[in-house]
């Protein structure tokens, strides 16, 4: 797992991805979102996603839609859920509008991992930095 020097405590630095076929997910996710293969051995195929996130599909674990999810950032949410589904994508929840006035929808990848698609608010240019607490 790389990280560079200059990381931040507290950045996510690596994701690992449960997959009962690492190829096809690492095929579904390069087809979607642009998603790079850096890497295969034993324990799965390795990823680098743009903006430098590095993860891994794995192939020790049981997809899961439960716990935390990932949200993918797209460029026009309609046709991005249209391209998932397409490449065997299922449709958990319709797009819609979040409280920040961003546009979201929750597929099951292939491998039946729970993944939102989110795309930014037309007036927000920058996510908001998160206050510390107590403060």
């Amino acid at each position: 797992m790389f990280s560079p020097p200059d990381t931040p405590t507290g950045a996510v630095v690596h994701v690992r991805i449960a997959a009962r076929d690492p190829r096809r997910a690492a095929s579904f996710y390069a087809d979607c979102f642009g998603w790079r293969a850096i890497g295969e051995d034993a324990a799965g195929v390795r990823f680098e996603a743009p903006g430098g996130l590095q993860g891994r599909f794995w192939s020790g674990g049981e997809p899961c839609s439960a716990g935390p999810e990932l949200y993918v950032a797209v460029q026009g949410i309609d046709e991005a859920v249209r391209r998932a589904l397409a490449r065997g994508a299922v449709r958990i929840a319709r797009v819609a509008q979040d409280a920040s006035g961003a546009r979201v929808a929750l597929l099951l990848d292939t491998e039946g991992n729970r993944i939102g698609l989110w795309e930014r608010p037309q007036n927000l240019t920058a996510l908001p930095t998160p206050s510390p607490r107590g403060a």
